[in-house]
């Protein structure tokens, strides 16, 4: 029965990720074991996440993808135009500001309560008779007039973004049944009730590090958030450790759209080089420092 199936998917799922943390915390408890506690820990990470996507269809999962691309992007333009052009003026340079595409109201429509697209996809999912298309039908009439927003066409249970780096038309079917993917009661504590002792406190609420090594991102304590709620949770505690550090940017750009090897379109790199604000940030660098040492280590140089 489809009740089975969906039992026993959610037991894969969820004992996979939660067990795939505790593994991390594990391999971290280890490598910080001789490390002094009284020192602050001080750390290098590596955030290499899924580029922007716009395929053939997009679904739910598509949706959460661009969402952290757009969350980044506004971290990039927070250091790079923003910061960038305070010190500049800090440091009394002439300075023409150089404006740069702002995706704040892209996230606001994403993420903004109650009326962001995810706070209603929440309200939806709560509502038994709900179905996909009453939640598209609650987005065109809750976005009409949003630039950023517009709904399907030719009678297509679909509506589209218009990203920083591009319109992108989701296909809704689906999205209420994935958003509402949180564990069942009966499920949950089956696991609680294991009589493999790693499970059962792994669904406990307990914290899975110790203190040492729980600056790993492990997310919440056990909640029933749904995926809509989980992720922007995530994004916001990503978020809040990449404000305090000192960020560098990589940024990968496509050669082409047919992932051949050896072919450059340029027309392609260019529209990549356009809407990451590459062009705009290559001006600042230009016009401002490109090199920054202080007065110390430039006189002892």
């Amino acid at each position: 029965c489809s009740l089975c199936a969906d039992a026993r998917d959610s037991i894969a799922k969820v004992a996979y990720g939660r067990v795939f943390g505790w593994i991390v915390c594990k391999i971290n408890e280890l490598l910080a074991e001789n490390v002094d506690p009284e020192v602050e820990l001080r750390e290098i990470g590596i955030l290499d996440i899924f580029g922007f996507e716009n395929f053939a269809v997009n679904r739910f999962e598509q949706l959460c993808i661009n969402l952290a691309n757009e969350q980044l992007q506004h971290f990039f333009n927070h250091h790079i135009f923003q910061l960038e052009q305070a010190t500049y003026k800090e440091e009394e340079l002439p300075w023409e500001t150089i404006t740069f595409n702002n995706n704040e109201p892209i996230l606001d429509l994403l993420l903004a309560k109650p009326l962001g697209l995810l706070s209603l996809l929440d309200e939806q999912s709560a509502f038994p008779q709900a179905t996909d298309k009453t939640f598209v039908d609650k987005l065109n009439s809750s976005f009409k007039g949003n630039l950023h927003f517009q709904p399907g066409r030719h009678h297509v249970l679909s509506f589209s973004i218009i990203h920083y780096a591009g319109k992108v038309q989701y296909t809704a079917g689906g999205f209420l049944e994935k958003n509402r993917d949180t564990l069942p009661a009966n499920v949950r504590g089956l696991f609680i009730n294991s009589v493999t002792p790693l499970l059962s406190m792994l669904f406990t609420g307990k914290s899975l590090c110790s203190d040492r090594a729980s600056h790993v991102n492990q997310g919440p304590p056990w909640q029933e958030l749904s995926v809509g709620g989980e992720a922007p949770h995530s994004l916001m505690v990503l978020m809040e450790r990449m404000y305090s550090a000192n960020p560098h940017f990589v940024r990968c750009i496509k050669p082409n759209s047919q992932k051949e090897p050896g072919v450059v379109d340029n027309q392609v790199v260019l529209l990549q080089l356009r809407y990451n604000g590459l062009l705009e940030t290559i001006r600042i660098r230009r016009d401002g420092f490109s090199w920054r040492p202080s007065f110390e280590e430039f006189a002892e140089r």
